[in-house]
C-alpha cells in the first residue's frame, strides 16, 4: 500500500509495531433446536457418503463407524457453513409461543413449520424447555401428531 501511494510509510511504521487484539468469544447458540436437527442430518449425510446407510452386517462395519464418527466431528469443527431455510423471527415466535402457551404444566411439546411451496424446513421447535443435544422431540420423538 506504501508503494501504491495508499499509505503514508510512518502510518506504515506505527501499524507494524501496533498489537492485534484477538477477541475470542464463545459462540452462542441461538436456536438450539433447529441447530441440533442440522447436526444430525449432517451426519447422517456423512454416514451415507461412508457407505453406512447400505448395510451394517459387514464386517468392516466398526471400522466404518469410527471413520464416520471422526470424519463428522472434524466437519463439524472445521468451521463449515451449512447453509439452511431458518427463518429466524419465526424461530423466535415459535418458542416464545410454546413457552407462553404451554406454560409450566406437565405437558411436552414440539413444533415444526415447513414452507408448504418451498418443502423448506423454516422453524423446529424440541420441546418447551429444550437444551441442546438433550432428546429432541421434533425429530427424535416417534408418535402421532395429536397423539
Amino acid at each position: 500500500m506504501v508503494a501504491e501511494g495508499d499509505l503514508e510509510q510512518a502510518e506504515y511504521e506505527r501499524l507494524i509495531k501496533s498489537t492485534i487484539k484477538l477477541d475470542l468469544s464463545t459462540l452462542v447458540d441461538l436456536y438450539p433446536d433447529y441447530v441440533t436437527y442440522v447436526h444430525q442430518e449432517l451426519k447422517i449425510l456423512v454416514a451415507s457418503s461412508e457407505g453406512l446407510d447400505k448395510s451394517l452386517q459387514s464386517p468392516d462395519v466398526a471400522i466404518r463407524m469410527l471413520s464416520w464418527i471422526k470424519r463428522s466431528k472434524k466437519l463439524l469443527n472445521s468451521g463449515v457453513t451449512i447453509h439452511t431455510a431458518l427463518d429466524t423471527k419465526l424461530q423466535t415466535q415459535s418458542k416464545i409461543a410454546v413457552q407462553s402457551k404451554i406454560g409450566v404444566n406437565d405437558i411436552e411439546v414440539l413444533l415444526v413449520v415447513i414452507q408448504h411451496h418451498t418443502h423448506e424446513l423454516v422453524s423446529l421447535i424440541g420441546g418447551k424447555d429444550y437444551k441442546k443435544n438433550s432428546f429432541n422431540r421434533a425429530y427424535q420423538s416417534y408418535r402421532q401428531p395429536g397423539a
